[in-house]
Parts: C-alpha cells; sequence; structure tokens
C-alpha cells in the first residue's frame, strides 16, 4: 500500500507539473508552429468602412469620458461613419452631463432606471445601435488613430464575425511615483505581449478564444446577449458566441489602444480576482468547447484558457505531492525540489527587498495566481452581483 500510494503521488506531482508547463510553455511553442504549417489570415480590404456604433459602458467616469470622446473622434476612420453610445449604468457623478456638454450629435446617452451592470448595458443599448458594426470598449481606454480602421478592414471578410484589438499600458503623465508601488509594471506589459502573441497565432489557426475587453469589435446581427449576472467575461462569452456560430474572431495587433497603468499592485490583484471568478463563471458556461470535434477553437480554448484557469489547483497539488514524496526514503531528489520551491517562493516574496527582475517575475506569477485561486472561491460562493466600479488610475484627468 506504501508503495501504491507512493507511486499515486508521483504520477500526481508530475502530471501537474506537465499542467503548468504546458499552459505556459508548451502550447505557446507548439501554437507557433501549428500556425505557421496550418494558419490563413483574413480576407482583409484597406478600404472596406462600415457604420461603426462605439458602446461605451460607463459608471461615474467623468474624469475620462470627455478625453475618451476626443480619442474616438481623433480617428481616421471616416467621420459620417461613427456613432457613439454611453450606457451610463446609474452614474452618480457628472458623467451624464460631460457627454451632454461635449456637443456632438453622433453621440448619444442611454441609462437604466436601476443599476444592470456592464452585461445589462450591453444587451439594451446594442440592439439600440444602427450600425453594421458594434465596438465595445471602456470609458478609460483611448484609442490610436488608426486602430479603428484597422480593425475594420477584416469585416470586409465574410468569415469574420469579430476582431479584438491590443490594449497596451502607459505611464500617466502625473504617475512617476507610482513605480514605487509598482514593481509588476515591467511584468504586466511582458504579461500583455506574450497574450497578444498567443491571440495573434489562435487567430491565424482559427479563431482568437478570447479579446482584450476593453478594445474589440463584432458584427452587431451577431451578438448573443449575455446572462444578467455576467460577471468581467464578456471579452470571453462574446468572441467565443461568435465562434457558436460558425464565424472568425480574428485578431489585429496593430489596432492599438492604450490605458494607464494601475497605481498599486493590491487594486490590480483585486481586479484580477474579479477576472477570475468570471473565467470560471465561464468555464461552465462553454463546456460545449470541450469537445475535440469543434477542431482548432477547441484545442485552443483548452490550451490556453482552461489549463491556463486551472493552474493555481495543480500548483498546489504539485506542492502537496512534492512535500509528501520528500518524507520518503527515496525521496532525495524530491526534498531537493521541494527545498528549489521554497527558495523560488520566499524570493517572490521578498521582491520589495531583492528588487531584481527574477523576484519581480516570480512575485507576479504568484499573485496573478493566488487571484485566480481566489477568484475559484468568489464564484464557487456565488456572484450576486453585477455591477462594478470603476478602476482608480493614476492620471484620471479633469472632467469637461
Amino acid at each position: 500500500m506504501v508503495a501504491f500510494i507512493e507511486h499515486l503521488l508521483i504520477a500526481a506531482f508530475w502530471l501537474s507539473v506537465a499542467e503548468v508547463a504546458y499552459s505556459y510553455i508548451g502550447y505557446p511553442f507548439l501554437l507557433r508552429i501549428l500556425a505557421g504549417k496550418f494558419g490563413t489570415g483574413s480576407h482583409a480590404d484597406e478600404n472596406y468602412f462600415p457604420s461603426v456604433a462605439v458602446i461605451i459602458p460607463a459608471h461615474n467616469e467623468e474624469k475620462v469620458i470627455a478625453e475618451k470622446l476626443r480619442s474616438i473622434f481623433s480617428s481616421d476612420y471616416p467621420a459620417g461613419q461613427l456613432t457613439v453610445w454611453i450606457g451610463s449604468d446609474c452614474s452618480t457623478d457628472r458623467t451624464e452631463e460631460v457627454v451632454s456638454n461635449f456637443g456632438d450629435s453622433r453621440v448619444r446617452v442611454w441609462r437604466p432606471d436601476h443599476r444592470c451592470g456592464k452585461a445589462g448595458i450591453l444587451n439594451r443599448v446594442i440592439p439600440m445601435a444602427e450600425a453594421e458594426v458594434v465596438l465595445l470598449t471602456d470609458a478609460d481606454i483611448m484609442l490610436d488613430p488608426s486602430s479603428i480602421r484597422k480593425l475594420m478592414r477584416h469585416v470586409a471578410d465574410p468569415r469574420v464575425g469579430g476582431v479584438g484589438g491590443v490594449t497596451l499600458q502607459r505611464m500617466a503623465p502625473r504617475v512617476g511615483a507610482a513605480r514605487k508601488g509598482g514593481a509588476t509594471i515591467d511584468e504586466e506589459m511582458f504579461y500583455r505581449s506574450y497574450e497578444a502573441g498567443q491571440k495573434t497565432l489562435e487567430s491565424r489557426l482559427h479563431s482568437t478564444i478570447s479579446a482584450f475587453g476593453s478594445f474589440y469589435a463584432i458584427r452587431r446581427e451577431l451578438f448573443v446577449p449575455l446572462p444578467q449576472n455576467t460577471y468581467s467575461n464578456d471579452d470571453v462569452m462574446t468572441p467565443m458566441n461568435i465562434i457558436r456560430q460558425g464565424y472568425r474572431m480574428y485578431f489585429e495587433p496593430e489596432a492599438v489602444s492604450y490605458e494607464e497603468i494601475v497605481p498599486a499592485m493590491a487594486i490590480e490583484f483585486q481586479r484580477r480576482i474579479r477576472i477570475g471568478a468570471g473565467n470560471f463563471q465561464a468555464f461552465f458556461r462553454l463546456l460545449d468547447f470541450l469537445n475535440p470535434a469543434r477542431g482548432w477553437p477547441f484545442f485552443c480554448y483548452f490550451s490556453h484558457k482552461v489549463t491556463r484557469w486551472f493552474s493555481p489547483l495543480f500548483i498546489v497539488l504539485a506542492a502537496v505531492c512534492c512535500a509528501a514524496l520528500s518524507c520518503y526514503p527515496t525521496g532525495l531528489f524530491y526534498r531537493g525540489l521541494f527545498t528549489l520551491g521554497t527558495v523560488a517562493v520566499a524570493g517572490g516574496l521578498l521582491h520589495r527587498f531583492i528588487p531584481i527582475r527574477t523576484t519581480r517575475r516570480l512575485y507576479y506569477f504568484m499573485a496573478m495566481n493566488v487571484a485566480l485561486m481566489a477568484g475559484l472561491f468568489r464564484y464557487l460562493g456565488g456572484i450576486r452581483s453585477a455591477t462594478w466600479s470603476r478602476t482608480v488610475r493614476p492620471g484620471d484627468g479633469i472632467a469637461g
């Protein structure tokens, strides 16, 4: 029996290590090979300019909403093809006043009778938007002048049902001091670049499995209303609903938007917990994508999302198994691994005192996985409300 338990622990340990290694290293490597061999681009048309309605769910965004509107109308996209809908989720500040004072007939505001969350805003506003394409974006995300045009060129392909762009982080004018509490700034930028690379390759195989939630576009007719309690996962559910209908969800890395860096890891950590809870909610709504018959979307969803979402559980399982195996008389190898793991965790925790790249990345990796685990517990505890508050950012401008 003792030998059986030891062999079971060994199998569980190496299975866990393989799962995490595949998620973060093996899949990106395999994806690059497969996309190179089997990938195809879209039939883009630089002169295709469908009508576009920019949809902005907003709650108390008076500090950034005017700048957001200016960034949209500074676009090189034909002005007559653009409209903007602000879905104000019962804002209690001057958001709606600022929008009204903006003085552009292409901008419209809709306000519900009671707070309904981002999903509720999208469900109500998108059907009202009289445009071929809806572009979903957040109030504090500023657009590059060419970004809308670069998204829309792919919609010329009738196989493409939606297109995602990339959201990059940048320093706010008054955020120099943020780096003192923001040792993970470079790591977040690295992670976004890492994600964007995978999205690009996935869309060449068939579709990107998710969008950067603050900046993506879909054909309006393909929008599927989201369940009312949808929690921080429209950027997964909406692209997957596009794929369910037989279309591709493309990714355009040249379509760029910007957001200001979150000033403190504690704020980013809470945001990651919300995203984690939404991820697990999405998992149980996307069980049909665990069917291998779906082809490339199954492969990319399972490899990119499912393995990533469940990695924290496998990391814990690997640690527990390694600790147990180190207690066996034959466990010298596992004692060495457990010691290395303990040193790595300690290094991550001490990154503020040992400010080198290795310890910062260990800390970032640990924090993101702990947040994902906390998100799982939040989901299991029940999501009672899908309403949100805006993330505080150091570069908030003055309304007007």
